[in-house]
């Protein structure tokens, strides 16, 4: 019996449960390729997370608002992909890109359950008692706990997926965190940067 077939649920949960296991079991399947296999983890994610502006910003679940909030918000998992590229160039002879987007998204289950939290708290609570309740419990509690989970998650997909040693992994990781959140960070924040700077980076 395969090792693939230990486990009977999502690859998704797998990962978040025993990384290091199932890494080292979804990387010795046979290889795949494909812009679906590549976008629909990335896809999935843009979409949560436009849901879940849609139940914070509006009660209840507004599709054209959802819809709106994915397409802008789409820059997150564009940002991850951007900065996985970047770093897993010299990995390409293991795994495919298609292959190599898809297990690293598959790692993503820390802040799916994050988002997926957020949206119950605003969605069975009033709006008081939301706010009150997420902040600062779950924005920060809960985020703190997603990065370390996620973290971990990460190093495991470097260190064994990928097949890179310790100090690879660990390199790895944080310079795909701060490629990532750079982007992030700026494209978020740049409604607030001050005019007079704002014009000095367009090109």
């Amino acid at each position: 019996m395969s090792e693939i077939a230990t486990w009977s649920g999502s690859a998704d949960g797998w990962v978040m449960i025993q990384p290091r296991s199932a890494f080292a079991a979804l990387a010795r399947q046979p290889a795949r390729s494909g812009i679906w296999l590549a976008a629909k983890r990335p896809l999935f994610l843009a979409l949560l997370i436009g849901c879940t502006i849609s139940l914070v910003t509006f009660p209840g679940l507004n599709l054209r608002l959802a819809a709106g909030a994915t397409i802008y918000w789409s820059f997150v998992p564009l940002a991850g992909i951007a900065a996985l590229i970047a770093v897993c160039s010299r990995n390409r002879d293991r795994l495919s890109l298609a292959r190599t987007i898809d297990l690293f998204f598959t790692g993503t289950g820390p802040w799916v359950i994050w988002l997926i939290g957020l949206c119950a708290i605003w969605s069975f609570l009033p709006p008081a008692r939301a706010f009150a309740f997420s902040n600062p419990f779950w924005l920060y509690g809960g985020t703190a706990v997603a990065i370390v989970w996620s973290a971990w998650i990460d190093f495991c997909f470097f260190r064994v997926a990928l097949g890179r040693g310790p100090a690879g992994a660990w390199g790895g990781l944080l310079l795909q965190r701060l490629i990532s959140w750079s982007v992030v960070i700026l494209i978020f924040g740049a409604p607030s940067i001050p005019p007079e700077i704002a014009a000095r980076l367009k090109f």
